[in-house]
């Protein structure tokens, strides 16, 4: 196992807002912790006060039928748990956490250098072919509300599903935000019409790019 990629870091939400996470079942595999996890990890919480929804959130899943809970832990909180071990893998994993917040920075910035012009393409579509893109965006926008609303309810409920569900609820708003924007520009010549298929741009137009709730 190389630096480089120590555990996984996946983005996800606390309180509405993007985080980095990693799980904490990971973490504890990584730093060699002989303490069996379950008790390691909520003796943790309560030895140095982490919060839930704040530090970390739980999902609950069913292995073997069993309820298994993962504790998706933010890279602050990962960084606090591997500098209380006072080892060297501890010290690892602290700097590796630096590092993915240092990349996500970076990434985050605008960029200072002149970049290549993308290439660009020239289709042809006809008006119902521009109709049909539009209205499937739509379906796409509905379906990740639809699992915000229920992905909550399957976690209480322990289901297998949950993190299934938490994925499709938010892994892809990028997709949907960045589709709106091109079927906004390729639909401007268009105007809303509420006795045709063109009904779908009330919806497209009035789309909220910066939201992460997103209605059903």
């Amino acid at each position: 196992m190389t630096n480089s990629n120590l555990i996984p870091v996946f983005d996800g939400l606390i309180q509405n807002q993007p985080v980095q996470l990693c799980n904490a079942r990971e973490l504890h595999a990584f730093l060699e912790i002989q303490t069996r996890y379950n008790d390691w990890i909520k003796n943790r919480i309560n030895e140095y006060g982490f919060i839930q929804d704040e530090d970390y959130f739980v999902i609950t899943e069913r292995t073997n039928g069993r309820p298994c809970k993962e504790y998706h832990i933010t890279l602050d909180m990962g960084k606090e748990l591997g500098m209380v071990e006072r080892n060297e893998r501890g010290r690892q994993i602290r700097q590796y956490f630096i590092r993915c917040e240092r990349t996500l920075k970076a990434l985050q910035q605008p960029q200072q250098l002149a970049l290549p012009e993308p290439q660009k393409f020239t289709f042809e579509f006809t008006e119902y072919e521009l109709q049909q893109l539009a209205w499937l965006w739509f379906a796409f926008k509905r379906g990740v509300g639809t699992f915000q609303h229920i992905e909550k309810a399957f976690n209480v409920l322990g289901s297998n599903m949950s993190g299934q569900i938490y994925g499709q609820a938010y892994e892809y708003l990028s997709v949907l935000r960045s589709t709106n924007q091109i079927l906004n520009r390729i639909t401007s010549d268009f105007n809303i019409d509420q006795m045709t298929n063109w009904r779908v741009l009330k919806h497209l137009r009035g789309f909220n790019p910066k939201a992460v709730k997103i209605d059903f």
